[in-house]
């Protein structure tokens, strides 16, 4: 699994709300479509797991909110995994504005690996183990130059 990983995303007319910005359960929604994607660039198969009966879920989710996202922002939704424990990984975002420089959001997430079946939290096995990648330090913002 790579580092880090960018989800790029142009803001839809339909994100906004009546507020003329966009919803704040829309950061949430690109969090979640970020990791997902990361992880199954990393060699996650969540159908495949979802068929045996396991799968990750959201322990709990943080989100500190900075600025706000309007209709036609190009963002980057930046994830990497922060720290990795038996029963958990916390992954950690930055929902970025590149055209001015803007963190609009810095979010943070705890996932734990569960059998689906008995609703039960696993240890996370060691083939899953193997494929995440702590990333530390934070990766630099999209626009500083690595």
């Amino acid at each position: 699994m790579a580092k880090y990983f960018d989800l790029e995303h142009c803001v839809a007319d339909e994100e906004i709300d009546a507020q003329q910005h966009v919803h704040n359960l829309r950061y949430l929604q690109w969090t979640l479509w970020a990791a997902g994607e990361h992880t199954r660039a990393g060699g996650w198969d969540a159908k495949a797991a979802l068929k045996e009966g396991f799968g990750w879920v959201v322990r709990h989710h943080e989100i500190t909110y900075r600025a706000a996202a309007v209709a036609n922002d190009e963002l980057v939704i930046r994830t990497w995994v922060s720290e990795v424990s038996r029963f958990a990984s916390k992954r950690k975002y930055a929902i970025c504005r590149p055209r001015d420089k803007t963190v609009l959001a810095r979010v943070e997430t705890r996932w734990v690996y569960i059998d689906l079946r008995k609703h039960k939290v696993l240890a996370i096995p060691q083939a899953l183990l193997d494929q995440l990648s702590v990333c530390d330090p934070s990766p630099p913002l999209p626009w500083c130059i690595n």
